[in-house]
């Protein structure tokens, strides 16, 4: 690029000396044109003088120019290899930062996940697992976890690391359940009072023990946030006394899980079923008293009642034909009742119409229709006023609910 400029020039320098050449071609004179010439020729050796010189001093200057212009470009060359070197650079670590953020978003997001629905379903089922007696230890801990998470002091790292010491905690539990343990603790009696002893925990069983008050049985759950203690029979208390002292490796095992306990809790006798029915029971078993010996009488009463041998009119017919009727009173009084009065009113009638003996049979069987139909207004009294009473009952023991 130099010495293209430095030709260009020269080129210009000789453009320049022609054209001054031929305008003193034109004005000069013929006696001035060697004068000219001479002039010009000494112009032009100077020019060419210089060119060399230029020439010369071009020559000397290319070759550390090149080396200059090889130099700076391949600084150039490391300069761009470099820059690229900080793009990729940069690039990757804004790939990285962002790589890095992702992460800590999903981290932060399981950490969430674990802490407040993991930790929460799993703590929710062990506390559901405590038996009424670890309520006073390992409770405790789970209610201040809850008073933490509650607190404005309380972060999501002190939580997290609360919920892990619960977790080792529970773990700590299972292993001691796992063979049964016997702790200190405190439980309600049956009188309401509430007594220290030790607990007695094997399986899905929950046993107590106190030996200073001799109260010994089974722990169960009610409405009071204290344990409650179920006293068992004679030989079952015994079995506890004796593995509460370390004098025996025997508990008493209900298989059924206390159902048996809770059927026979339920069982009751007649009178305390009556007197759950409150003061309108007793009018109600009255009436039901009174129509079930009524019901009694009339059964004893219809049952007794015989029908006569089919055979008996006809032998009746007979001696009545053969005019013996002392004979036929004999046999109308061998019938059993009330057949025979009316069998005996037909023989001492035999001697009228047939329209007379038909009417004295009818009037002897309306007289026995009262004698059956005889206290059956006292079975349709009770029958109307029982339900009345059981429905005041009903409405009597809802008043008192509300």
């Amino acid at each position: 690029m130099l010495l293209e400029g430095i030709f260009r020039r020269t080129k210009a320098f000789w453009y320049v000396g022609a054209v001054f050449a031929l305008l003193s071609v034109d004005t000069a004179s013929g006696a001035d044109f060697d004068e000219s010439v001479a002039a010009h020729e000494e112009r032009l050796n100077t020019a060419i003088h210089r060119l060399n010189m230029l020439r010369a001093e071009i020559s000397d200057n290319q070759i550390p120019l090149s080396k200059r212009l090889s130099a700076v470009r391949e600084e150039a060359k490391g300069l761009r290899s470099e820059l690229e070197k900080q793009r990729s650079a940069k690039d990757s670590k804004h790939l990285e930062l962002r790589e890095l953020e992702e992460r800590v978003e999903a981290s932060s997001k399981e950490i969430d996940y674990i802490s407040m629905t993991l930790f929460g379903e799993y703590l929710a089922n062990y506390e559901a697992s405590l038996s009424s007696g670890e309520g006073e230890s390992y409770g405790k801990a789970i209610n201040k976890l809850h008073l933490l998470g509650e607190s404005s002091g309380g972060t999501k790292e002190a939580m997290l690391l609360r919920s892990l010491e619960l977790v080792e905690e529970s773990l700590g539990r299972i292993k001691s359940v796992l063979g049964g343990k016997v702790y200190e603790g405190e439980a309600l009696g049956p009188d309401g009072i509430l007594v220290s002893g030790k607990f007695i925990q094997a399986g899905p069983y929950l046993f107590f023990a106190d030996r200073e008050n001799d109260q010994f049985g089974l722990i169960v759950e009610g409405l009071s946030l204290r344990p409650i203690l179920r006293r068992l029979d004679g030989s079952s208390e015994g079995l506890i006394a004796t593995f509460a002292n370390g004098e025996s490796d025997l508990l008493p095992i209900d298989p059924s899980l206390e159902n048996a306990l809770l059927l026979n809790e339920t069982k009751e006798s007649f009178i305390g079923h009556l007197r759950k029915g409150g003061v309108w029971v007793y009018p109600i078993v009255f009436f039901a008293l009174l129509a079930t010996l009524v019901a009694a009488y009339k059964f004893a009463q219809i049952f007794v009642i015989r029908e006569p041998d089919p055979m008996v009119a006809h032998e009746l017919s007979r001696l009545l034909r053969d005019g013996d009727r002392e004979e036929a009173l004999n046999l109308a009084n061998r019938q059993p009742e009330p057949a025979r009065a009316m069998l005996v009113n037909a023989v001492e009638h035999s001697d009228e119409s047939v329209e007379l003996v038909e009417e004295v049979m009818y009037e002897s069987m309306l007289s026995v229709q009262p004698k059956l139909e005889r206290f059956l207004n006292v079975i349709a009294i009770t029958a109307a006023t029982a339900p009345l009473l059981g429905l005041l009952g009903t409405v009597t023991g809802i008043i008192k609910t509300f």
